[in-house]
C-alpha cells in the first residue's frame, strides 16, 4: 500500500510537470552542449551510449529532458523527467486533462526542413509522411486525390526499410526539378503505379546508393519523421505538428 502510493505520488509530480511543457516556447529550451553533458552525468542511465540528450528544460525542481534512444530498428525520441535534488529519472507517459499525450515541444524548424514538396494554395497546412512502395500510402494518396483544397500540403518521404524499391521511388521523385515536377513524380507512382525509377537501379540485390542531394535530404527526412514520432505510414499531422486521423481527413474532404 506504501509503495503504490508512493508511487502514485511519483506520477502526480511526473504528469504535474510536463504538463507545464505547452506553454514554454522554443526560447526556454537548453541546448548548450557543455550544460547538457553536465545534466548526463547526473544519472548513470543517461550515461547510456545508447541515450543523449537533444535538448533539456530547466524547472525549479527538475529538468524536463528530450532523449535520443538509438537502436538497431532505429531512433526515438522520449522526454523524460530528471529530478534536481534526488537525481532521480522518470521516463513514461504523461496527459493532461483531455487525455491528449504530453511530449516534449517539437522543433519546428527539424520537421519543415524534412519535406521533399509543398503543393496547394489552402490557408490550413498539413504534413503528410509517406512511403512511395507502401501500398497503404498508395490507397490513401487515391482516397484523398482532389480533396485537399483548403489546404497546404507538405510532403515528407519515408521510405521504410523493408521496402527495397522505396529508395529508388524516393530518388526518382527528388529528381524533379522543382516542387511541381516532384509532386507529379510522386502522383505517377502513387496514382498511376508508374515504374520508371527501375532505370534509377542498377543491381537490384546490392542496396541502393542515393545520389548526395538525395541523401542529404533523406538525413533531413528522418530527422523529421523522428521528431514527428513517426511510427508508420502514411501520417498525418496539422500545423501544430498533432496527429489527424485518416478518416478526420477524409471526411472533412467530404464536406
Amino acid at each position: 500500500m506504501i509503495r503504490n502510493i508512493k508511487m502514485n505520488k511519483a506520477l502526480y509530480a511526473l504528469a504535474t510537470t510536463m504538463t507545464l511543457i505547452s506553454t514554454l516556447g522554443a526560447a526556454d529550451i537548453i541546448v548548450d552542449e557543455a550544460k547538457l553533458q553536465e545534466i548526463k552525468t547526473k544519472n548513470m542511465v543517461l550515461q547510456d551510449p545508447a541515450l543523449s540528450i537533444k535538448g533539456a528544460i530547466e524547472k525549479p525542481e527538475s529538468y524536463i529532458l528530450k532523449l535520443e534512444a538509438k537502436s538497431p530498428q532505429g531512433s526515438q525520441l522520449i522526454t523524460a523527467i530528471l529530478d534536481k535534488k534526488t537525481s532521480e529519472l522518470y521516463m513514461g507517459s504523461a496527459y493532461d486533462k483531455d487525455a491528449s499525450a504530453i511530449t516534449f515541444p517539437q522543433d519546428a524548424k527539424t520537421i519543415t526542413e524534412g519535406v521533399a514538396f509543398s503543393y496547394g494554395k489552402g490557408s490550413k497546412d498539413i504534413y503528410i509522411v509517406t512511403d512511395p512502395e507502401c501500398p497503404y500510402c498508395s490507397k490513401f494518396e487515391k482516397a484523398i486525390a482532389g480533396k485537399l483544397d483548403d489546404y497546404r500540403v507538405h510532403v515528407i518521404l519515408f521510405p521504410l526499410p523493408f521496402h527495397k524499391k522505396a529508395p529508388a521511388m524516393v530518388e526518382w521523385v527528388m529528381q524533379g526539378k522543382d516542387d511541381a515536377a516532384k509532386k507529379a513524380r510522386f502522383e505517377e507512382l502513387m496514382l498511376k503505379g508508374s515504374t520508371q525509377y527501375e532505370a534509377l537501379t542498377k543491381d537490384a540485390k546490392e542496396p541502393f546508393v542515393y545520389s548526395l542531394p538525395t541523401q542529404t535530404y533523406i538525413d533531413k527526412s528522418t530527422q523529421a519523421t523522428m521528431e514527428l514520432n513517426v511510427r508508420g505510414t502514411p501520417a498525418i499531422y496539422d500545423a501544430e505538428f498533432t496527429p489527424v486521423s485518416q478518416d478526420e481527413l477524409l471526411q472533412e474532404g467530404k464536406k
